[in-house]
């Protein structure tokens, strides 16, 4: 509860701060900027938290750190649509149109597109104990998609090959880059509340499967032969 009531406070104050900041360096418009810039650090927070419970996954092979590394990932789709649509938001405004090409752009398209193709193949594994093992790997592989499409493919272009600006934040005045950091930090919070949540519904779901299947696997009937020749029926009922 408390956690809650801070991640509460903290959001709502860094969006009323935002929204008193002096305008960023190379920048037409800046408001937008402290939703957009903190929802994409936050979706790389959630994948990369992903890998590393999937890889705790491989090694410990506890349930939890598989359903904590499903939250987190899902999370961090959740951030990345967001910050896609922001982002869009960002492009109309400082560049005239919601899509430009630009390399920023289609690295996060592309790394939202990976994961969506990620979930499918973990949907597409009956096997519990498989679809635990290859989405620990899926989990890997996205976050190295992820990274590669939203900094990597940037930095190995040449230079002004992307329309965002390179000195926002050392050319910007100290206040605004605190209140950007502030923001990251309240959005980074509320993604891992809701990735605890989701684990968490996942983890119950796991429970429920299980008890399905010992359910349908009690509900046998066994005919034990005795010495005498005599059949004994023995019903075993789900407990």
């Amino acid at each position: 509860m408390i956690f809650n009531c801070v991640i509460g406070i903290w959001v709502t104050a860094a969006l009323v701060l935002s929204q008193c900041m002096p305008a960023a360096a190379n920048l037409r418009t800046t408001p937008i900027a402290f939703f957009h810039v903190p929802m994409a650090i936050t979706m790389l927070l959630g994948f990369t938290a992903a890998a590393w419970y999937g890889v705790l996954w491989l090694v410990k092979r506890d349930e939890r750190y598989d359903a904590l590394s499903l939250g987190f990932a899902e999370a961090g789709l959740a951030a990345g649509v967001i910050t896609m649509a922001t982002g869009m938001i960002f492009s109309k405004t400082n560049w005239g149109a919601y899509w430009s090409w630009d390399p920023q752009q289609v690295g996060v398209l592309g790394s939202l597109l990976t994961y969506m193709a990620l979930f499918a193949l973990r949907g597409a594994t009956e096997d519990e104990e498989q679809r635990r093992n290859f989405w620990a790997v899926y989990a890997v592989i996205g976050v190295m998609v992820a990274m590669f499409g939203s900094y990597v493919f940037r930095q190995i272009l040449p230079p002004n090959s992307s329309l965002h600006p390179s000195g926002t934040l050392t050319g910007s005045q100290p206040i605004f880059r605190f209140a950007l950091w502030f923001n990251v930090f309240g959005f980074a919070m509320l993604m891992i509340k809701l990735a605890l949540l989701r684990a968490r519904f996942e983890m119950v779901g796991q429970k429920l499967r299980r008890l399905e299947h010992e359910g349908e696997s009690a509900h046998t009937v066994t005919l034990t032969k005795t010495l005498t020749g005599g059949l004994t029926v023995t019903e075993w009922e789900p407990k």
